[in-house]
């Protein structure tokens, strides 16, 4: 059986989680959360016991039409950082304003003191 809980149960508004029980639940929805045929399935309304599930016509997602490896080589090339100007491609702009200025202790302090040179080759 599925359990809902308040987030807050203080709260008589706050968001509900569901703790779901072993995936049958009251609906009829398919499913197949004990692996028992093939593919998912649903109940019928069959009173005849061996047509009381009946598996579910899903059809299957076309396969993705952007090459994602493709697509990082390509922008690999094109993002390719061997003269440090990459910076402002990368992570926008590169201009320290009294807005934006990070004190260079406190950026050692939040990297344990440590250093690291810049390898832009």
């Amino acid at each position: 059986q599925d359990v809902k809980t308040k987030v807050d149960e203080a709260d008589p508004e706050s968001e509900e989680t569901t703790e779901w029980g072993n995936g049958l639940g009251n609906h009829n929805y398919c499913r197949n959360p004990d692996s028992s045929m093939e593919a998912p399935w649903c109940y019928t309304m069959d009173p005849n016991k061996q047509h009381q599930k009946e598996l579910c016509e899903i059809p299957k997602c076309p396969p993705h039409p952007r090459d994602f490896h493709e697509e990082a080589k390509d922008l690999k090339t094109e993002v390719e950082a061997s003269d440090c100007q990459c910076a402002e491609q990368l992570y926008g702009s590169t201009e320290t304003t009294a807005d934006t200025s990070v004190a260079l202790s406190e950026l050692q302090a939040a990297k344990g003191g440590q250093r690291r040179p810049c390898r832009c080759s």
